[in-house]
């Protein structure tokens, strides 16, 4: 069972599961100041790289001071755990607060993408929550641990990683080991691929209503603008898809889950060369195939997102992880105003650029889409 408080917080409830670990709703210990907490533990089912990647994701938030970015606010080791404790945002991931109608393609994407959501809900919990909550509270000097400065537990992360060192292995995030060459492809269907099929007249109407626009173009504005900001300060998020874009009540939107953050001056990156890390669904073709990226790898996410919002399923809807391969890194996805004619047109031409399979025809910077849109 997880531990009852971590440094100064008192772990309360689950908020939902991910790859490698449970981010739960906690309160600080002193002032009852709400945060999640990711945990992932126990020792030694978490391997050493995705705990040194919670303390890298620590230090990285820490100098990303932006609105439209979660913060972070300490981290540690307690009992076998490793912890990070964040900012709690009330509210959606982007798929859920653009959803057109309940039930449509668009929210059912969630559950066959094979993906790990970030927020998912407390399915599969797998200890007795009545039991541990009537365990007595045991946490000792709790002042002494708030006084200790934010962040101190960060080199106790890596200590515990360097205790149970093993080769790297895949971390749940939908990483595969690349082969040298390409997986092939099978042929389901025993011919030629079907034409996609354009959404229905009544789902089209729920995706094109002027109030989502609205709401669209707005968050979509937000993600940019954060976007820029971590790009301009050398870092690479790697990882960027709906359930990783949050919005709050208030609509403000925020970037969450920099686990596989890439800085591109750091020559110690947590990944091995040719492997693959990220979701396949949202990942750019230079991501998929193993090789190096930078900051377009993200505005391909964004592309994705944007053709995924506006036609209601994603320009590569396979679910077989090597036809997905080659869809990402060979075939180009049905025009969105024929799929949608009634799309937006700015986000739609932004969205087919940022497909472009070459990272020198895509958009250079998220600046420049936020400037083609108009948003």
């Amino acid at each position: 069972m997880p531990p009852r408080c971590v440094g100064p917080w008192e772990i309360l409830t689950v908020i939902g599961r991910g790859g490698v670990g449970t981010v739960y709703r906690a309160r600080h210990l002193l002032d009852g100041m709400p945060a999640a907490v990711k945990l992932l533990g126990p020792a030694p089912a978490v391997d050493p790289t995705s705990a040194r990647r919670l303390a890298r994701e620590f230090e990285v938030l820490r100098a990303l001071e932006h609105p439209n970015v979660v913060r972070v606010f300490d981290a540690g080791q307690a009992e076998g755990y490793s912890w990070l404790a964040m900012e709690l945002v009330e509210g959606l991931d982007l798929r859920t607060y653009l959803a057109p109608l309940a039930g449509s393609p668009i929210l059912e994407l969630s559950s066959t993408h094979g993906t790990s959501p970030a927020h998912e809900g407390v399915g599969g919990l797998v200890f007795d929550m009545e039991a541990w909550l009537r365990e007595p509270e045991t946490h000792a000097d709790v002042e002494a641990i708030v006084a200790r400065p934010p962040g101190a537990g960060v080199e106790d992360i890596r200590a515990f990683a360097d205790l149970m060192e093993e080769p790297e292995t895949a971390d749940g995030s939908g990483s595969w080991e690349r082969a040298a060459d390409p997986p092939h492809a099978v042929d389901l269907a025993g011919g030629e691929e079907p034409e996609p099929e354009p959404p229905s007249a009544a789902l089209a109407l729920q995706l094109n209503r002027p109030e989502r626009l609205v709401r669209m173009r707005a968050v979509i504005g937000e993600v940019l603008g954060a976007l820029d900001f971590v790009h301009g300060r050398g870092f690479v998020h790697r990882d960027l898809k709906p359930s990783n874009i949050m919005v709050d009540d208030a609509r403000r939107a925020r970037i969450m889950d920099f686990g596989l953050v890439k800085q591109l001056t750091d020559a110690s990156a947590l990944t091995l060369s040719n492997r693959v890390v990220g979701t396949y669904r949202y990942m750019a073709p230079e991501q998929a195939a193993g090789r190096d990226v930078d900051h377009r790898a993200d505005l391909w996410s964004m592309g994705v997102i944007l053709y995924e919002l506006l036609v209601g399923r994603p320009p590569f809807p396979s679910s077989v992880p090597a036809e997905l391969w080659r869809e990402i890194t060979t075939i180009e996805p049905p025009a969105i105003r024929e799929m949608n004619p009634g799309a937006d047109p700015l986000l739609a031409a932004a969205s087919e650029r940022l497909l472009r399979k070459d990272p020198a025809e895509r958009f250079q910077s998220a600046a420049a889409v936020r400037v083609a849109a108009k948003l």
